[in-house]
């Protein structure tokens, strides 16, 4: 298959793909035939094939993205032109996105024996039989510890019958990594996915000893508040039910969650009359996610953003990430190359949507958007709560370095509880050791995410202050970058905006200046 054919027809599954869970989420169809597509386009994911288009990136992904060729890195004086930088680039791209199909096909029944049994699966609590996955939803809304307990150990119960399922797979993953030629699973994301994991994993820890003290004398303050509980004594089945925010429900009304939004990209310049290609689907109906998502069907010519408006602070946070990809996508130049439309650093479409999100973090766009007199207790909270969510995910990462790297998964679920409970200060039990996961080290990709978006929000409000959400000159740089797509990691976005790559010191800034006090 020639190259061009091959990007026409991964393009075709790419937008299949999404329609796919985009109609089932949305409610409009009851199956998911996901393992249908893939066998329509099993071409693309050949063993052979992919082996063709990993061969000449395994050098050069660091040279590339830097913009060096290989040979500057041993020492020479050669450079690579602006065309061939472009067409190496691409081909990483799509090398990755090639690896990736290949190791999802590998595992797609085990994938799909978890995801049935856990959608089959049943607890018993209390006389009535509750459906597995409705279990986080209860225990976020459950205010008595004891319940919270009770159906916590129903639920381990299941995670114990997935778990040899769930390590008959990542043995596979693990095994597939070599298939590819690649020493371990961590070798293969960190060249496919262009992640320096070892700089990120010390950035990561330096974070989480800079931040222990803060996090922990306000997540002892949380605790007693919300929980009316010691911190020793809190579980990671309580944390859903702290950070529920029930206190804050008034503030954030559903009546006015889609309105809020609107009037907030239209004050960019973003509004419907320049995005008649992003469409927000509100309507009520059986099947439907209550949690919003965007399906970008087609970019940039038909990006859906589906919402079923519940209220509540989380409401607007969900909604307002889900917008930042949908404008992401619904902004893209149509004459962009579709790897740059569709593959490349995902860390990108997530520091947008961190960027959107967080908006519901600036205390002038709480105060013009939503109602209520508790902002400043508000944003102490919501910030504590993007803190424990840093320091999950930095931890996640450290773990998965470990669970990746081909050592024994036996001491894998003591590695898991021990690292988890000691950077977030509450029991994490050892069964979720391989539930608690993100394929293809997703968890580097929102840690660089998190960061990026500190430094691009705090650029945009030197540039133009606090309610920089407010003005169409806004709109007008993030339309600039958001029409690349994602052509360029985030640390080249950071070194085009004049910063340095990921920089954790607007991230510092952000928690001494909300929480320290």
């Amino acid at each position: 298959m020639d190259p061009e054919e091959y990007r026409n027809r991964a393009e075709s599954f790419i937008c299949e793909l999404t329609e796919e869970f985009y109609m089932n989420h949305a409610g409009l169809k009851d199956s998911l035939n996901v393992s249908e597509i893939y066998m329509n386009y099993q071409d693309l994911f050949e063993k052979e094939v992919v082996l063709q288009l990993l061969q000449p990136i395994r050098s050069l992904r660091h040279s590339i993205i830097m913009g060096k060729s290989a040979g500057q890195d041993h020492g020479t004086d050669n450079h690579i032109d602006s065309d061939s930088s472009d067409t190496a680039r691409r081909r990483l791209y799509l090398a990755a996105f090639a690896a990736d199909g290949f190791m999802d096909r590998a595992v797609g029944e085990l994938t799909d024996k978890i995801v049935s049994s856990e959608a089959q699966a049943t607890v018993e609590f209390e006389g009535r039989k509750i459906p597995f996955r409705m279990i986080p939803v209860i225990l976020a809304n459950e205010p008595n510890a004891r319940a919270r307990e009770g159906l916590e150990a129903g639920r381990q119960e299941v995670l114990k019958k997935l778990n040899p399922l769930r390590e008959e797979r990542i043995q596979c993953l693990h095994s597939m990594a070599g298939e590819l030629g690649y020493g371990n699973y961590r070798s293969l994301y960190a060249d496919t996915k262009g992640l320096d994991l070892d700089a990120l994993s010390d950035k990561m820890e330096e974070f989480l000893d800079e931040t222990d003290s803060v996090y922990t004398r306000n997540l002892e303050k949380a605790a007693s508040a919300y929980l009316n509980m010691p911190l020793a004594d809190v579980s990671r089945h309580d944390i859903s039910y702290l950070f529920r925010g029930i206190e804050f429900d008034s503030m954030f009304p559903a009546a006015k969650l889609v309105t809020s939004l609107e009037a907030t990209v239209c004050a960019m310049g973003l509004g419907h009359d320049s995005y008649p290609n992003i469409h927000i689907d509100t309507e009520v109906r059986e099947g439907k996610t209550p949690r919003a998502f965007c399906a970008p069907l087609h970019v940039p010519d038909n990006i859906m953003l589906v919402v079923m408006p519940r209220g509540g602070y989380d409401d607007y946070h969900t909604i307002l990430h889900e917008a930042g990809h949908a404008w992401h996508y619904g902004s893209v130049l149509p004459e962009q190359e579709f790897e740059y439309k569709y593959l490349g650093d995902n860390s990108v479409t997530e520091s947008y949507a961190f960027l959107f999100q967080y908006l519901a973090m600036n205390e002038n766009w709480v105060s013009e958007y939503t109602q209520g007199s508790r902002l400043e207790e508000y944003i102490r909270f919501s910030t504590l709560k993007k803190l424990y969510m840093l320091r999950r995910y930095a931890a996640k990462l450290l773990y998965e370095l470990q669970l990746h790297s081909g050592g024994d998964l036996s001491r894998m679920p003591r590695e898991y509880a021990s690292i988890l409970s000691y950077a977030l200060k509450i029991r994490h039990p050892e069964v979720y050791y391989l539930d608690d996961l993100d394929d293809c080290f997703y968890a580097a990709q929102y840690l660089k995410a998190w960061i990026f978006e500190a430094q691009l929000r705090n650029f945009l409000i030197q540039r133009f202050g606090e309610r920089a959400y407010a003005y169409p000159e806004t709109g007008e740089v993030l339309k600039e970058l958001f029409s690349r797509g994602q052509e360029y990691s985030v640390e080249e976005l950071a070194e085009r905006l004049g910063l340095a790559a990921l920089d954790l010191d607007p991230l510092y800034e952000e928690i001494d200046n909300n929480l320290r006090a």
